[in-house]
């Protein structure tokens, strides 16, 4: 099942004293997020809680055959389900007014991107947090792949090819299309080093172009600092060879993204607030594979 991954909506109400100080939050925060990408976003228009359907029936993408004379099988799929909370995050930066006046833009942009940026850091690390406690398969890497000789070989610590493949056949174990991998820099560091995605006259093109990864396997990579070192993470965002409804999860959202700008007389300075209130689920916990035991320095 296919999902548009949509980044954050946003509110600018109380941006109006100074429009360009919200352009600029938006211009800085989102191309930044890259976990949250992954799940689709569900507005909550009223209520505390959002309530999810889940299935929890057979996953056979065949029919069985039926005898002549005998009743025909019912495709019945109980559901289960499963409800989250949002909750809110929140943090505000001080600009002092001379500084807007006399258009010191390199201090107020330093300002606002450290605003941004943990804003950023915080929605996505909560992202990885679900999907770490929600995978339902997990494993310990060995490192091992095949080399270019044909020998097997195996980098301590590393992500091998071999996992990536197991973790791959599990997935598709559920008819589930796996297409995203999660890394942290420092385990994205060990899958430069595998021949299998260097090495153009054996493998054809290669995978690691102008200094980025871009698919292995038919799978995007995304790495981020949020994903831990010595973890990584093998997904499917809801795609599936037999129609069934099993998105990865979803990402509740209560209080969009707000920016608001707050004058403070008795400073003299303007305080820019950015809130929100959500929360990430992890709704088929199937469509996650965690390997362990990778590098973490």
């Amino acid at each position: 099942m296919a999902f548009v991954r949509d980044a954050l909506t946003w509110v600018d109400t109380g941006a109006v004293a100074y429009p360009a100080l919200h352009k600029k939050i938006i211009e800085l925060t989102m191309p930044a997020l890259v976990v949250k990408r992954l799940f689709p976003e569900f507005p909550l228009v009223a209520g505390k809680t959002a309530t999810f359907v889940k299935q929890s029936g057979s996953r056979a993408a065949a029919i069985s055959e039926t005898a002549e004379g005998t009743e025909i099988m019912m495709d019945f799929t109980p559901y289960t389900t499963v409800t989250v909370t949002p909750y809110k995050k929140a943090l505000r930066e001080r600009i002092t007014r001379e500084n807007i006046e006399d258009l010191y833009i390199p201090i107020i942009e330093d300002q606002l991107r450290r605003l941004a940026r943990r804003m950023v850091y915080t929605i996505d690390k909560d992202c990885q947090s679900v999907i770490d406690s929600g995978a339902g398969n997990s494993f310990t890497s060995t490192g091992e792949s095949m080399g270019a000789t044909g020998t097997l070989f195996t980098i301590t610590g590393g992500l091998g090819q071999y996992d990536i493949l197991k973790a791959k056949s599990i997935i598709e174990g559920y008819a589930l299309v796996p297409d995203n991998i999660l890394l942290s820099p420092v385990n994205a560091r060990d899958v430069y080093k595998l021949p299998q995605f260097t090495l153009a006259m054996q493998y054809g093109e290669p995978v690691v172009q102008h200094g980025r990864i871009g698919t292995i396997f038919g799978m995007d990579v995304n790495i981020s600092p949020v994903i831990p070192p010595g973890t990584a993470y093998i997904l499917s965002t809801g795609a599936n060879v037999s129609a069934a409804y099993a998105p990865l999860g979803f990402f509740v959202v209560k209080r969009p993204l707000l920016s608001d700008i707050d004058v403070k007389k008795e400073f003299d300075a303007v305080d820019v607030v950015l809130s929100t209130r959500y929360s990430p689920v992890v709704t088929y916990g199937e469509a996650v594979v965690k390997i362990s035991g990778l590098a973490t320095s």
